[in-house]
């Protein structure tokens, strides 16, 4: 209708300027005297061709120009949207994806060639049908009742969706579906875009299937396990250092300084010194062996390897650390040397108390049976009998054998002591035995917590004892004596005091005495001090003091 308005007011304002042309130019002309008709002719056309063409110009010619004008722009504009719409069809026709668009009440107008692809069926199969021919049966009413009231609703939905092909294999189908609304706000189309995305998820049900099988695999392992990336960040805590630290594997994901801040003190040096190369990619696989503090505040030895782990491309990934409790092994250890030890301690022992046992054979005990059977020589000799007082011949050698008796009977004892023997109850004993068969009486007594004493120090110092006590019975004649047990700090003191003859230690010939003699070389295989104080007619007093081992 406007398009028939706009002619119509052409042809008149056409006629009206063509009217008023021929008006102004008969005026003129009859402003003209006596002119012929031919003239008059000639006049009348050029003033009205004058008058005319600028109206018909400005009336006619020029809104014809810009009319066409605008059909020509109208006509490039069009060819645009055609050429962009043919564009857009062929993207949408030849697109990887399935599109389909269906009308309001789901019924198919529109479907591309991907959706046939992926859903078995043809383009001309599937249009007027509704997308339930892909209906799987894997999905409950709720699910399509959510979808449909967010369509309705005018709102996008995305989703997965399990479909079933033509030939009955389902596939899991990725699919976005938008409404079409119109200018009065009414739904008339969707348009749906659906991928098949089944290889994708049967991939990633397959990675995550291997990362809880290795997952698994590393979280039961027993070592405590760690990865590290390159900026040392902890990427994974295995649940074993809880067990070994007491600590949860988070906290130390939260906090990667509790590494550190558990190491004993002792080895933090050396621990710091490692991590200092923990991601130097020139490095192999890393040993040691520090102490950690548990949350307990107990102790752990730890036996640490790390070594640096490669991407498929040769990337740097970090660095991968096995820790493993080795406490009872370096318990088990410690006991082995410490038995190792005793055991050298032990052959040591028996092999100086074999040195001993000879020692005393040969001089005390050799000499004693030399002197009896040189004795009994004499005896027997029946001219010698005469010329020798029987009685005190007899008296010396009984004292001879008494003495060799004894010593047997401390060796006996010596023999029979072990690390868990009382050494005060041993002396005590011997002491008892002493004053037995003496005239004098022995004290022993005890100040402080008695220490345990090794074999060695044990058998050394009975020796001691034993040679001490001899020589008060053989040579001080007193009436009491003493010895007094002092357990210090560092080390046990034994004084042994009589009240007997006593002598003048500063006038002690050569080859007297030789019993002082062994017991100081017994005191210094000790790495011990003896010291001895005696006075004539008042007493001696003897002083040993030996360190613990």
């Amino acid at each position: 209708m406007k398009k028939y308005s706009t002619s119509l007011k052409f042809i008149i304002l056409i006629t009206i300027g063509l009217f008023i042309s021929e008006v102004a130019s008969m005026g003129l002309i009859a402003l003209i005297p006596n002119i012929s008709y031919l003239t008059l002719s000639i006049i009348d056309a050029t003033l009205l061709i004058l008058f005319a063409t600028p109206l018909l110009y400005y009336f006619s010619l020029r809104p014809l120009i810009n009319v066409m004008a605008e059909r020509e722009v109208e006509l490039v504009h069009r060819q645009e949207i055609e050429k962009q719409l043919r564009i857009q069809t062929t993207a949408v026709e030849t697109a990887a994806n399935g599109i389909i668009i269906t009308d309001k009440a789901g019924k198919i107008l529109w479907a591309n060639q991907a959706f046939a692809q992926m859903s078995g069926f043809s383009v001309e199969e599937v249009l007027g049908k509704s997308p339930s021919i892909l209906n799987s049966g894997e999905h409950k009413s709720d699910f399509y009742k959510r979808l449909w009231d967010t369509l309705l609703a005018g709102g996008v939905w995305h989703g997965e969706m399990i479909n079933r092909r033509k030939d009955g294999q389902l596939y899991v189908g990725e699919q976005t579906i938008t409404p079409v609304i119109n200018s009065s706000g009414e739904i008339e189309n969707f348009i749906a875009i659906q991928q098949d995305v089944t290889e994708r998820r049967q991939a990633e049900t397959a990675l995550r299937a291997s990362e809880k099988k290795f997952r698994t695999l590393l979280d039961w392992t027993y070592d405590w396990e760690i990865w590290k990336d390159p900026q040392d960040n902890i990427l994974y805590n295995s649940p074993s250092c809880e067990r070994i630290t007491g600590y949860h594997p988070d906290e130390f994901v939260a906090d990667p300084e509790l590494l550190k801040r558990i190491v004993h003190p002792d080895d933090l040096d050396i621990f710091l010194a490692h991590n200092r190369e923990t991601h130097n990619h020139s490095t192999d696989s890393t040993t040691m062996e520090y102490r950690i503090i548990t949350r307990d505040g107990s102790e752990r030895w730890i036996d640490h390897n790390c070594r640096p782990t490669f991407g498929p491309d040769n990337q740097y990934l970090g660095r991968r650390v096995s820790n493993r409790d080795v406490t009872d092994w370096k318990q088990a250890e410690k006991n082995l040397v410490e038995r190792n030890l005793k055991e050298k301690v032990l052959v040591e022992t028996i092999h100086n108390m074999q040195i001993d046992i000879a020692r005393d054979l040969h001089d005390t005990i050799g000499q004693n049976i030399s002197f009896l059977r040189i004795s009994l020589d004499h005896l027997s000799d029946a001219e010698s009998r005469e010329h020798v007082d029987l009685q005190i011949e007899i008296q010396n050698m009984s004292k001879v054998a008494d003495e060799t008796y004894n010593l047997i009977r401390g060796m006996l004892a010596m023999l029979q002591v072990g690390n868990s023997v009382d050494p005060l109850s041993l002396f005590t004993r011997y002491a008892e035995h002493v004053a037995n068969r003496s005239s004098f009486e022995v004290d022993v007594l005890n100040h402080g917590n008695p220490k345990p004493l090794s074999s060695r120090q044990m058998r050394q110092l009975f020796y001691v004892f034993r040679e001490a006590l001899s020589n008060v019975e053989k040579y001080a004649k007193p009436c009491q004596a003493s010895a007094e047990f002092i357990w210090r700090e560092d080390c046990l003191d034994l004084i042994i005091a009589d009240n007997g003859y006593g002598f003048d230690t500063n006038n002690i010939r050569p080859g007297d005495h030789y019993g002082l003699k062994f017991m100081r070389e017994r005191v210094d295989l000790l790495q011990g001090s003896f010291s001895i104080d005696s006075t004539l007619g008042v007493g001696t007093k003897i002083k040993i003091s030996i360190p613990y081992e």
